[in-house]
């Protein structure tokens, strides 16, 4: 299983980690990176205000807090190391926003960003650096999940949770300079703390995971770094946590060969809900341009998708906002009603909406044969029309954001701006873009994680 090299699964990722570098990459794939940084920022600050963030903050203020060293995105304030941690990355999952990325099947970049910014802030170090440790954690999860998936996410797990936190203490490890040796033990770490289940989309753990894995991934580096020691074969061994969580062993990733980040590179969002609805409400956005928003005359709805789409989703009527999004029926309903899906649609008011309910009503999910098996969450939309005989039809095999159809530099701008609107000041959201986009060249990331309070 492991090389000559290294003893252990754990010592080949921490020894590729420890030298993991942006100057390997293609210029292209760097912007990539600070474009997931940007948009992850923006979700962060658009999901600090919803309930789960202010709740996880509040319980970490009331039971008592250390040194104020880490910036609190959308709050204005600071805590200690790893409050911000789990604040931060609650919020950057609380709308399901964040990025995707299709082998892991998860989002890579809430709890890379979250962690990776507030233990980056604490240590004053450059753009440069925290784009090195970024690259780290994002390979080395991309990589085992191109092999452990899709069975690993249909026992039950939530990815982002169980797999990223493997990914993210390598990261931490890298950001903060720790040798392998003392990498090789904050992974084995990270595999006993790791847990998360998908019976918990739809709700506020779901945040909380990305939350825990943001604050679990800096605690396991700095046990590490402290001295803390694990068993050599914490991921390989017997009762170790490939076989525990995967029930198989993977091959170790070639790590710096055939860089994820370049192959299967990131699915950038344009609506807050579950990544397998992102293909349906295309095709519903574009089907309610062609009935001009009028839905009245729509007497039947047939959704075709991939198998995998079920996985994730929530059926029957959401009864909160949460699980409308990631309910399908409800975000084609929301999106063929109001001809978009922005937070505007994930209200109480939108959910108790009588049209969006009859059109729930009259949505039949159909598995299809002949959608691709791409990893996009493919779709198709019929809908019906009293007095008419054919259907009006759309399909996407991939959803806008996604590598076969990104979106553009401006409309990711867009999203950021909306996101900062009324959380911090124009100027300071311009500040932080620009910051951003330039951030190999910065010596210190501490004004960025200050303009985000």
């Amino acid at each position: 299983m492991a090389s000559e090299k290294h003893s252990t699964f754990a010592g080949h990722l921490a020894d590729w980690s420890s030298r993991a570098s942006i100057g390997e990459l293609p210029g292209e794939a760097v912007t990539l990176i600070k474009r997931a940084f940007l948009d992850t920022i923006a979700v962060t600050l658009s999901g600090s205000q919803l309930d789960s963030s202010r709740i996880v903050l509040g319980l970490s203020e009331d039971i008592g807090a250390g040194d104020p060293v880490a910036s609190i995105v959308g709050r204005g304030r600071k805590a200690d190391l790893l409050t911000a941690a789990l604040a931060n990355g609650t919020a950057a999952h609380a709308e399901l926003f964040d990025d995707n990325n299709e082998p892991m099947i998860s989002h890579p970049s809430a709890v890379l960003v979250s962690s990776l910014l507030a233990l980056g802030q604490k240590h004053k170090v450059s753009g440069r650096e925290i784009l090195n440790a970024y690259l780290a954690g994002f390979e080395i999860n991309v990589g085992l999940s191109r092999q452990l998936n899709p069975g690993y996410y249909e026992r039950g797990w939530h990815v982002t949770r169980t797999l990223g936190l493997i990914g993210a203490t390598a990261a931490c490890c890298r950001l903060i300079g720790l040798p392998p040796e003392a990498v090789r033990h904050a992974l084995g770490i990270a595999a006993t703390m790791a847990s998360g289940m998908r019976q918990n989309f739809g709700t506020m753990a779901m945040a909380l995971h990305a939350g825990l894995t943001a604050r679990d991934a800096i605690h396991a580096a700095l046990l590490a770094g402290k001295g803390f020691r694990s068993d050599d074969e914490a991921l390989e061994g017997r009762y170790g946590y490939f076989n525990l969580f995967a029930g198989t062993v993977p091959d170790l990733p070639p790590l710096g060969k055939d860089y994820e980040i370049v192959r299967s590179g990131l699915i950038f969002k344009p609506y807050p809900s579950g990544a397998p609805t992102h293909a349906a409400v295309d095709a519903a956005i574009e089907l309610s341009g062609k009935l001009n928003g009028d839905t009245g005359k729509i007497s039947k709805i047939i959704c075709h998708v991939h198998p995998h789409n079920f996985m994730t989703l929530r059926e029957g009527v959401p009864r909160d906002t949460l699980r409308a999004r990631v309910n399908m029926q409800y975000c084609i309903a929301a999106s063929l009603r109001f001809g978009r899906l922005d937070s505007d649609q994930f209200t109480m008011a939108a959910v108790e909406d009588q049209e969006v309910a009859r059109l729930m009503a009259i949505t039949e999910m159909r598995v299809s044969e002949v959608l691709p098996d791409n990893g996009f969450f493919p779709a198709a939309l019929d809908v019906l029309l009293e007095g008419e005989t054919e259907a009006l039809s759309a399909r996407y095999d991939a959803p806008l954001g996604s590598p076969p159809r990104p979106m553009s530099p401006e409309r990711m701008n867009q999203k950021f701006t909306r996101c900062a609107d009324g959380v911090i000041s124009s100027d300071k959201a311009g500040a932080a873009m620009q910051f951003v986009l330039a951030l190999e060249t910065k010596s210190d990331i501490t004004a960025l994680c200050e303009m985000l309070e």
